[in-house]
């Protein structure tokens, strides 16, 4: 009654996944995954039947074997297509062969009696089905198929990386976990030519553990990945090796068991190995385990550490499919954080200074570093010397501010990244997931990696300063416009004017002739506000402020000349900077205006000053409609890039112009539908009083 339970229990929960996995994905490859798993319900079913019923048990038992010949040809066809970012009709010439040949599993009961594939004298007590010649070749046959499923699975989750192997990696562990089981079930036929179905518990009970898995990650986890499959002769070879090492000793334990005669329950003692697998399976998913194996085999199985020529193709692979310079520093720090096994790893590119850099993109590491400074003599040891700084080595003596970064941040190397002798930015190493001493070849493919990443770092900023270059050409084209249009306009008051002459007295000309007026001036004030809004270089006439009175002053005499500005909250302590009060109030004027063109009439706008470190700021926030993060990083601060449908983009890149000729910057915090908030930070005067 157990083993009637648990295969009920097995069949309902495969029919449910079954039924799950084709009502949310309707694909081919959620239609195979349905597929399998329909059969192996009806496999359990049949299975029982032919164990509870006398007189039908090999017809029970013969269709339970019908439904097993399908097992090939779906689970290698899932196998093929599982989270594959390929169509699902490209199929190798191998593996098509393979579909191919699959057909001869259902074929062969069309063309062999039932004898031929097996014979039970007593099926109910024994449960034992001993096979004819067409039955071990049969089930031979859907454990290689089975193997070599198994090998693309892994193949495929071998592929994948970070956040996609957590998203999958229980659906795998359950695909897997069936495929080894039914590995194991069938090799009975291998070793002894038997089937042993007082084994079903087994089967069931890890049927009913797999399927958990497997809804568990579709449920709490998505409906999978799709990756661009690497295929890795290594790991195949040794997943081969894997299975055909489990088989022999699985053999060698059955023979061991029958001629000592143990006392032990067979189906007890192998359940418990198939849990202890399971236990291992997840063991060896660990980031950790995996990066101690490859070290081990590099460490005694090749004469160089790296494999140089597969890294740079991959590292140039990634590069070249980037699209903005995000993309770059995201395929940076990927690559290094996979090649060198490190936890965390954050990269820094220089400022227009030049030895000042920022962090970029998205940094892992924990610090609360805004920039680095780097001393004249660091850029000498990072170029003259062609170095990579490891503070553990002794060999350079960093400066007071330096020490107190690498202190700070617990860095464990510093990669310059160095184009026509210039460092364009910094990879910090962070923790690692093993730690292990780098060595030589470790140190020259983190330079070659940050030459060629400097390069695209280096290409990449030309390209865009190109592209600004061209558009603040075209301011040029865009004047020429206004000048043209304000031409027409002038003229047409010229008209109006030798027209009144002789029909001023006119009460209708005078009626046209407002209107007309009118309509012109509005025009003339809309061509001279796009004028107004053009940037120009002047020089600056700096003296020293406190940004604070600079910045109420500011607001106070735009909510007197606007009394749309009445919602803005203004705040802030002290703080004194050498700037230029004309410059800087048309800062916090164009991001007060577009705040209120943000947030509407209604929106409150938050204006707060204040000191952090050695700069001052002034931070201006509203409630309006954010922008989205692939705006911020490539398209904000550039001229002719804009939001707003009647905006030329040219504010906030005035803006930028004006905080960076005081030494200062501008940063920007915004989420879609809650706001924005921009911040400028100006160096505060030293010897301020």
């Amino acid at each position: 009654m157990f083993e009637a339970s648990l295969s009920f229990i097995s069949a309902v929960l495969l029919l449910s996944l079954s039924a799950y996995t084709i009502s949310k994905q309707r694909n081919i490859t959620s239609g195979a995954l349905s597929l399998a798993a329909l059969l192996l319900a009806l496999i359990e079913i049949f299975d029982q039947l032919s164990i509870f019923s006398s007189s039908e048990a090999i017809a029970f038992r013969k269709i339970s074997m019908y439904i097993e010949s399908l097992l090939p040809v779906t689970f290698l066809f899932f196998s093929l297509k599982y989270s594959r970012h390929k169509s699902p009709y490209s199929v190798s010439p191998f593996y098509l062969g393979l579909l191919a040949v699959s057909i001869i599993f259902p074929a062969g009961f069309f063309l062999f009696s039932t004898e031929d594939f097996i014979f039970s004298p007593d099926l109910q007590s024994e449960k034992i089905l001993f096979l004819g010649k067409i039955g071990y070749w049969f089930y031979i046959g859907i454990l290689l198929y089975c193997v070599a499923a198994l090998m693309n699975i892994e193949a495929t989750f071998s592929s994948t990386t970070g956040s996609d192997r957590g998203r999958i990696k229980f659906e795998a562990i359950g695909i897997v976990s069936i495929l080894a089981m039914l590995i194991l079930y069938y090799s009975q036929g291998l070793l002894y030519r038997t089937i042993n179905m007082n084994l079903l518990p087994v089967r069931s009970s890890v049927f009913i553990v797999s399927t958990l898995f497997i809804g568990y990650s579709k449920l709490m986890r998505g409906n999978g990945i799709k990756v661009v499959l690497s295929r890795n002769i290594l790991y195949k070879s040794l997943t081969l090796f894997s299975v055909g090492l489990y088989l022999i000793l699985l053999g060698l334990t059955g023979e061991g068991m029958r001629y000592l005669e143990t006392p032990l329950d067979k189906a007890l003692v192998i359940f418990s190995a198939f849990a202890i697998g399971i236990v291992i399976l997840i063991l060896l998913l660990s980031e950790t385990i995996r990066r101690k194996v490859k070290v081990f085999v590099n460490k005694h199985f090749y004469a160089h550490k790296h494999a140089y020529r597969d890294e740079w193709l991959k590292f140039t692979g990634r590069l070249a499919s980037c699209k903005t310079l995000t993309d770059v520093y995201e395929a940076m720090l990927t690559t290094y954080k996979e090649t060198f096994g490190l936890q965390s790893a954050s990269l820094y590119i220089s400022t227009a200074a030049g030895n000042k850099y920022v962090p970029a993109s998205h940094p892992s590491m924990n610090t609360a570093i805004a920039e680095f400074q780097a001393s004249p003599e660091l850029i000498s040891y990072f170029i003259d010397q062609d170095r990579v700084l490891n503070p553990s080595d002794n060999e350079y003596r960093p400066a007071p501010d330096e020490a107190s970064f690498l202190q700070q941040s617990g860095l464990r190397l510093i990669v310059p990244l160095i184009c026509n002798q210039r460092v364009e930015g910094l990879i910090v190493f962070g923790k690692q997931i093993v730690n292990e001493e780098f060595i030589y070849e470790d140190y020259d493919l983190m330079k070659i990696l940050a030459r060629q990443a400097a390069i695209s770092i280096a290409n990449f900023r030309l390209t865009e300063e190109l592209i600004d270059s061209r558009e603040v050409a075209s301011i040029g084209r865009i004047s020429s416009f206004v000048i043209h249009d304000l031409k027409n306009l002038t003229y047409t008051l010229s008209l109006i004017v030798d027209n009144a002459e002789e029909h001023i007295a006119n009460p209708n000309f005078q009626k046209d002739m407002m209107g007309t007026i009118k309509n012109t001036l509005s025009k003339m004030k809309g061509l001279i506000q796009k004028l107004k809004s053009i940037p120009e270089k002047n020089e600056l006439k700096t003296e020293t402020k406190d940004i604070y009175i600079l910045c109420k002053e500011t607001i106070d005499e735009e909510i007197k000349t606007r009394p749309d500005y009445a919602n803005i909250v203004h705040g802030g302590i002290a703080a004194v900077c050498r700037v230029d009060e004309e410059e800087i109030k048309k800062v916090i004027i164009n991001l007060v205006q577009n705040a209120f063109d943000a947030g509407g009439e209604k929106g409150l706008i938050r204006v707060a000053t204040g000191a952090n470190g050695a700069n001052a700021y002034i931070q201006i926030s509203d409630e309006g409609c954010g922008m989205t993060e692939d705006f911020i990083n490539n398209h904000l601060f550039r001229p002719f890039r804009t939001t707003k449908k009647k905006g030329l983009g040219i504010g906030l890149y005035q803006c930028k112009q004006i905080v960076e000729a005081h030494a200062g910057r501008i940063e920007v915090n915004s989420t879609v539908g809650k706001g924005t908030v921009f911040t400028v930070y100006l160096p505060i005067v030293e010897t301020a009083i």
